[in-house]
Order: structure tokens, then C-alpha cells, then sequence
């Protein structure tokens, strides 16, 4: 699989399978494992050239690319999977290795469909299970609060990135509170029987440069409407729960009056979850 070697659209999805099995079973330790998970986020390339092939010669092309975007959803659930690694070593590599494959994308025609299914059944799921493995099943897991750490940029990183496709979803207000209400549960968690400072302090300032730029797109403003605002009220439900600065900081009482007296473009309509 190195460069893409030997790998093809027909054996791909046994090739991905293939080395996650190989990087659980232990075999050759830690490197060999750590090496198969490089291999396995390599392959990221060969599904954006695969899509550029595809969209100049493909007879079918929108066949072609939704089976490119099949194949890269399995490569995130395989990632997902050695996230979960009990191998300190291990599981952070793999974490670091699928933020890459989220956020190095160019070129593989990623749909925003493609992007939903991809947090609620990837980055959501891993959050959740993360979460379980350091509280419930800590004895089986060494230092996990690194590993917390770097799932909890990883959200944000992709969040980020993706937040211009992602507020154009129906289901924009459901995603951005599956964020929010894993950044509340996350700033709960305790760490040998003691709040976790370092997840406090990341989170905090990672929600707050995530309210900052979704405010200057627009996204996040209090509107002049009768009724009130879902998001806005929903937002602030939880942010506060995080941190009870976070709305005076982001919103300074100057810039606060101005969203009181001037409306600005509704986003989408909550969705209930």
C-alpha cells in the first residue's frame, strides 16, 4: 500500500480491512502497528485521484464517486476502530491519522450528506466511546486524558474547517449540538478521580474560537425576531454550561447592543434531537 502500490478501486476495501486487522492483532508491536496506520491514511491520495479519474473519463461518474465516497467512509470507520486501541501509543496515532483523512479531502467529491453520515457515525461515535473507555473501563485504558485531548481538537479542527458546507445542511443545528453537548460532557470528566484542568482550559478556549468565527460568518447572531432564536438560545444553553464568560467575551456588551437593535439573515431552523 506504500505510495499507493498495489492498491486498486476493487481491492481497497480489503486492503483497509486487511491492515486494521494487522494493526490489532499486535503483531511486530507498536511500530509495525504505527506503520500500518500510516499506510492506511496514505490511501486517502489514491481515493482523490481515483475521484479526479473518474470525473474525466467515468461513462457513469456519479456511480463511480459515491463508491470512492463508500470507500472512504470504511476508512474512517477503520480508524475509528484503532482509535479505540487500549495501546496508548496506538490509539493516539490513530487519532491524529483520522483527523488527517477528515481534513485532507481535496479532490475526492465529498457530498455534505457525506459529511453527516461522517460525525454522526464517525466523529460522534468516537466521542461517545472515548468517553465510556476513560470513565467506565479505565483500568484497561492508560493515560486517556491525551488521548481526550486530541479527539477534542480533532472535533473542533474539522468543525471548523468544514463549517462553510456544513451550515448549508437541514441539519446544520443538530450537528453543531452533537458538538456542543460532547464539549459539556468532556469538561465533566474526571481524570483519577479529579476534574481534568487540561481538558477544561482546551475546551474553553477551543469553544470560544468556534463561537468567535461562527460569529463573524454571520452564523451565530441574536436576531430581531419575535419568537426568539433556537440556535442562538441553544448555543447559549450549553456554552454557558461550559463557561459562564464565553457569551460577555464573544459578544462584548458594544457588539452585544448592536445584535439587539439590527437583525441579520436567519440560518437554517433547529432541528429537534
Amino acid at each position: 500500500m506504500s505510495e499507493g502500490a498495489h492498491l486498486s478501486i476493487a481491492n481497497y476495501a480489503f486492503c483497509i480491512e486487511a491492515s486494521r486487522q494487522f494493526a490489532e492483532s499486535r503483531v511486530g508491536l507498536v511500530d509495525r502497528s504505527i506503520r500500518a496506520l500510516d499506510l492506511m491514511s496514505d490511501s486517502v491520495r489514491s481515493l482523490a485521484l481515483w475521484s479526479q479519474e473518474i470525473k474525466r473519463t467515468g461513462e457513469e461518474p456519479e456511480k463511480g464517486l459515491e463508491a470512492i465516497r463508500d470507500m472512504w467512509l470504511k476508512l474512517l470507520q477503520a480508524l475509528k476502530k484503532l482509535s479505540l486501541d487500549q495501546r496508548e501509543e496506538v490509539r493516539n496515532h490513530a487519532l491524529t491519522s483520522l483527523q488527517r483523512c477528515l481534513t485532507a479531502t481535496e479532490g475526492i467529491c465529498l457530498q455534505s450528506a457525506t459529511w453527516s453520515h461522517a460525525f454522526d457515525l464517525i466523529i460522534f461515535a468516537l466521542l461517545d466511546d472515548l468517553l465510556d473507555s476513560s470513565q467506565n473501563h479505565s483500568k484497561d485504558y492508560r493515560n486517556m486524558e491525551g488521548s481526550l485531548v486530541i479527539a477534542m481538537k480533532l472535533v473542533a479542527k474539522v468543525y471548523l474547517q468544514l463549517l462553510p458546507d456544513l451550515f448549508g445542511l437541514s441539519s446544520f443545528c443538530k450537528l453543531w449540538l452533537g458538538v456542543l453537548s460532547r464539549m459539556e460532557k468532556y469538561i465533566k470528566i474526571k481524570v483519577r478521580g479529579k476534574w481534568s484542568d487540561k481538558l477544561q482550559e482546551l475546551i474553553t478556549d477551543l469553544l470560544k474560537n468556534i463561537l468567535l468565527v461562527m460569529k463573524n460568518k454571520g452564523i451565530l447572531a441574536k436576531r430581531s425576531t419575535i419568537g426568539g432564536d433556537s440556535l442562538w438560545e441553544l448555543t447559549w444553553l450549553h456554552a454557558n454550561n461550559i463557561s459562564t464568560t464565553l457569551q460577555s467575551e464573544v459578544f462584548p456588551s458594544q457588539d452585544y447592543e448592536q445584535q439587539n437593535n439590527a437583525g441579520s439573515p436567519r440560518g437554517p431552523n433547529v432541528v429537534e434531537v
